[in-house]
């Protein structure tokens, strides 16, 4: 099966972080947490390129392997997910991340912000496809 991706289009990015908006609003994602973001490249040089940027769901991601009680996990389709119920806030996977993916709430020290999340490729989570709890912790399954 072919591995599911984003495409950015960085001639037509304008950097209006309307992707960031449109993510947060359709997954109720909490503030202070952004499950997409906009990055520049060569900021302020001709050539000024911009692209949104958000999980990368690798074929061999490093927050899965340093993930000590096994909150996240690869679907057969290639998309990575967390178990926010599984999960134990240490910030282990946002460290092993090189896209700086993994979010936690702003408060507080690691371990006791809560739940790591992430883009979820609007596939939801582990619970009932459409189930009111798998709205309320992981957004809009949109994969389903």
């Amino acid at each position: 099966m072919g591995r599911l991706k984003f495409l950015c289009d960085v001639e037509r990015c304008i950097d209006c972080a309307g992707c960031v908006i449109a993510c947060k609003e359709g997954n109720h994602v909490p503030v202070g947490v952004n499950r997409r973001k906009v990055v520049t490249i060569n900021q302020g040089k001709p050539g000024e390129k911009s692209i949104s940027v958000a999980c990368m769901h690798c074929s061999d991601a490093p927050c899965i392997a340093v993930c000590p009680v096994d909150a996240i996990y690869q679907r057969e389709d290639g998309i990575v997910l967390v178990s926010k119920k599984t999960c134990i806030g240490c910030g282990y996977c946002f460290m092993a991340c090189p896209f700086g993916a993994p979010q936690f709430p702003k408060t507080g020290v690691f371990g006791s912000r809560g739940a790591m999340d992430k883009c979820t490729y609007c596939a939801g989570g582990p619970e009932e496809n459409f189930s009111t709890e798998e709205r309320k912790l992981y957004g809009q399954n949109r994969i389903a």
